[in-house]
């Protein structure tokens, strides 16, 4: 009885410890999850995309309405397949966040609690089993659980396949494949890592046996992954996958162990463990396998080639925790029985390595890890029996019970600092509080009509709302994804000169931009009462929240004949390639006409301004110093003490004009650069941004056609050191947003393969135009034959129409989605006749011993 109470005991104190940590990490009045990338990306495409396979009536959707209509492979990374997600769609009216959360928190308990079992397996005791579990428990990576929930969302699928191959080390487990193919469903990016791991643990089982069956286990385990893995593979190859900054080659070291120490974007853990695996060295069973893990951690070489040379970043070594606490934890209990001896030479080792950190915030608490480390160890070197292999260095404590309770007191201590600097890290996190969950999640309590023709975008809150489909029946502009179509990114920001708002441009995220709402078909737009583009008139406003609509934008499909050729365009500088896309449509050369504007044709609208100003409001935080010989060039040098507005009033309004405005920054500190006017946000990124935005040049476009005109500019400037430079003001006539000639098309119904459907009538030979980005696996269906389409206007599909009436069907269909699911499928099968052979095979064996 008491034995069995022991072995329910530390499971039911290790969910204990983990209820208490999250507790303990969340703040009052928010919610398990971060403003960082949880809600603009992990929940908020999970509940796109389970929108898109409830009204697509497929698993894994071919098309999401993000940047302008993207294939849905750019974001199989954030839930096709994941069982959170599938769970989402039989509990439709449960919001996903509610699910991702639970199945975060879930996921990681499981993993703790399998890891125990793991331990266990390994003959370990039950208190060394706990020892070693808390230590994986409070692993500063499974911060990531609230953030990046890929970095660690495989992880019980990845004890799962350990736990198989301890129990079948000499054939390939039957339900191995089944937990790889779960583990490139949550994070095919780590993926690889996991497949090292599970080899790496087979070859400690079995030795030099273990390739073939874990060779082959990986394949069948990719191989039921192919439905997924083939066409995400070939969007990724198709468009831009982004690199971060920073070195990125073999010759990069992790000096300070940041794959290792204290950062919640490596492992996470705290010295005890670096102390176990320089200890280790000294112990010849456990010396080649700590070697290795010293060599891996320190050099980035194996985080660059798994990271498929994208950078070195110690991130991808996170799976290689579960083997790396499995050493510690048998280092440890061999301490703990006796069988080797603590020592104290590993301490100016770890010394060495901590005052790397002395200039960092945590600098007393990693401190305070040495010193409660150093007193742990010194206890249990008194408290702890005769060692096999060492003499006793400090005199032993008399009496058997108090020095076995103060032993155990010793271990106990080795596990305070990493519970705190677990603690610490969530301390750390900008949690979303109920107020700003409920903003992002917000859809207007009104009614649209039905407008296929036309898109919905929002102003407000746009990097938490990019992903969001608020309106199933329109497309979006927006999107924020690691995989993202690089033609139709440089058109938003290098062409229609959208601004960047945040560190990176890989969010592609919709601000007041007239070039781009009118290009881009936004007939409808959120934003607040106060910041209602002009153009838009308000159809509906409650808290905060207005929904405004311009009938005299573009649609996303129509017909033109004015066009200009690619050479043409290309030749134009600056707004002058917005206007130009305003006005005209971009062609390539070949397809030219006599219709076709050439370069003695084209004239640009734009004026250059000299602005005078009735009055300049300045306040003293901000200090100006100019140089600069005229008024073309001359540079301004700020010293921004906080966060200040400068006001400028114009002699003469600006009206029915179309005021531009671009300037060069040049930061003078490490720290971003943030300048707003009249609420149009540019950022320069600062130095230690993960992927720089590199946004150096700001540019604003500002248009009001009202009576009064445009009268002001209030100029938000972030606390800081930066000069402008080239500052240059332009002026467009408000009309050139008419200049277009153009004729609608009539929509027609469309089946869930299709991304248009329409019916137009030519009068004469022209080009059906539409702003959906152009891609791979796109084709158009043209009176039912299939026609080839043509890039327009740098990045989007359309085609040439003779006179006629037609009906045009935009068909997609994902490279590789139907050769992924017959390989998935052939997979399947193998993986049924291997498991029935094995059967078959024990069957036999059984009846030959009898």
């Amino acid at each position: 009885m008491t034995r069995k109470w022991i072995h329910w005991f530390f499971p039911l104190a290790l969910t204990g410890l983990f209820v208490l940590l999250v507790r303990l990490s969340l703040p009052a009045g928010c919610v398990y999850g971060s403003n960082t990338d949880w809600l603009s990306q992990h929940t908020a495409l999970a509940e796109t995309i389970r929108t898109a396979m409830l009204e697509q009536k497929s698993l894994m959707p071919s098309f999401l309405p993000l940047g302008g209509g993207s294939n849905g492979f750019q974001f199989s990374y954030y839930g096709y397949l994941r069982p959170d997600i599938l769970m989402g769609c039989l509990l439709p009216a449960v919001p996903m966040y509610r699910i991702v959360i639970a199945y975060s928190l879930g996921g990681w308990l499981a993993a703790v609690l399998l890891f125990y079992l793991w331990l266990r397996r390994q003959r370990l005791s039950c208190f060394d089993a706990f020892m070693g579990s808390v230590l994986f428990l409070t692993a500063s990576c499974f911060f990531h659980t609230h953030r990046q929930l890929m970095f660690v969302n495989y992880m019980p699928f990845l004890m799962l396949a350990l736990l198989s191959v301890q129990r079948h080390p000499r054939r390939i487990p039957p339900l191995l494949p089944l937990w790889l193919l779960l583990i490139c469903l949550h994070s095919f990016y780590y993926a690889p890592a996991c497949f090292v791991v599970v080899g790496w643990y087979w070859a400690w089982l079995s030795g030099k046996y273990f390739f073939r069956p874990w060779f082959a286990s990986c394949a069948l385990g990719g191989f039921l992954a192919f439905s997924l893995l083939l066409p995400t593979g070939l969007s990724i190859l198709e468009h831009r996958r982004s690199s971060a900054s920073g070195d990125a080659g073999l010759s990069t070291f992790f000096e300070d162990l940041q794959s290792l120490l204290y950062s919640s974007y490596g492992l996470g853990i705290t010295l005890i463990v670096l102390y176990l695996l320089l200890l280790g060295i000294g112990i010849r069973q456990y010396r080649k396998t700590s070697l290795i893990f010293l060599l891996l951690f320190l050099w980035g070489g194996f985080s660059y080639l798994l990271n498929a040379t994208l950078y070195a970043r110690p991130k991808i070594l996170i799976p290689f925790l579960p083997l790396l606490i499995l050493h510690s934890a048998k280092i440890l209990a061999d301490l703990r029985a006796g069988r080797t001896a603590w020592k104290l030479w590993p301490f100016p080792l770890l010394l060495t390595v901590i005052f790397r950190y002395q200039h960092r915030s945590a600098w007393a608490l990693i401190l305070a890890d040495f010193a409660f480390l150093l007193a742990a160890v010194l206890l249990a070197q008194v408290t702890s029996e005769e060692t096999m292999d060492a003499p006793k260095r400090l005199p032993a404590i008399p009496g058997t019970v108090f020095r076995r309770i103060l032993s155990r007191a010793a271990f106990l201590c080795l596990l305070v600092m990493p519970c705190l600097f677990f603690l610490r890290s969530a301390s750390r996190e900008d949690f979303v509080t109920r107020e700003q969950l409920a903003d992002a999640t917000r859809t207007p309590d009104f009614q649209l009509k039905q407008e296929p023709l036309y898109r919905y975008d929002t102003l407000l809150h746009p990097l938490a709302k990019g992903n969001r489909d608020v309106s199933a029946a329109r497309e979006k502009t927006s999107m924020y994804s690691s995989v993202y179509n690089h033609t139709y990114s440089d058109l938003y920001y290098d062409i229609l000169k959208t601004p960047i708002q945040i560190n990176n441009r890989l969010a592609i995220l919709t601000a007041d931009n007239p070039f781009l709402l009118h290009f881009m078909g936004i007939r409808y737009l959120e934003s607040s009462p106060s910041q209602v583009p002009d153009g838009y008139r308000v159809l509906w406003q409650k808290d905060g929240l207005a929904v405004s609509e311009n009938d005299s934008v573009l649609p996303t499909a129509y017909l033109t004949s004015g066009t200009m050729t690619e050479t043409l365009f290309s030749s134009l500088r600056d707004w002058e390639q917005a206007e130009a896309l305003t006005r005209c449509t971009v062609i390539p050369d070949d397809l030219a006409d006599s219709d076709t504007m050439t370069s003695s044709l084209w004239f640009s609208g734009i004026r250059y301004y000299r602005p005078m100003w009735a009055s300049k409001r300045i306040p003293a935080t901000v200090q100006v110093a100019t140089s600069g010989s005229d008024i073309l060039n001359r540079n301004y040098e700020l010293t921004v003490t906080r966060d200040s507005t400068v006001t400028l009033e114009f002699q003469q309004p600006l009206q029915n004009q179309l005021l531009l405005l671009q300037f060069q920054v040049e930061n003078q500190t490490k720290k971003a650069v943030v300048i707003t006017v009249n609420g149009v946000k540019n950022k320069l990124s600062d130095a230690a941004a993960g992927y720089p935005n590199g946004n150096d040049c700001f540019r604003y476009q500002f248009l009001d056609t009202s009576e009064d005109g445009l009268t002001t500019l209030k100029i938000r400037l972030s606390k800081g050191h930066y000069t402008l430079k080239n500052i240059r003001f332009g002026l467009l006539d408000a009309d050139v947003f008419s200049a277009k000639s153009w004729s609608p098309v009539e929509v027609l119904d469309k089946n869930s393969r299709e991304v248009l459907a329409c019916r137009a009538d030519v009068a004469y030979d022209t080009w059906f135009i539409t702003s959906i980005p152009m891609q791979k696996g796109m084709y158009a269906l043209v009176d039912g034959r299939k026609t080839e389409l043509t890039t327009i206007n740098t990045a989007f599909a359309g085609l040439r129409l003779s006179t006629g009436q037609h009906e045009i069907r935009l068909c997609f269909n994902p490279p590789g989605k139907t050769a992924g699911a017959l390989i998935s499928g052939l997979a399947f099968l193998v993986w049924m006749i291997l498991i029935c052979l094995q059967k078959y095979q024990l069957y036999k064996m059984k009846h030959r011993h009898r």
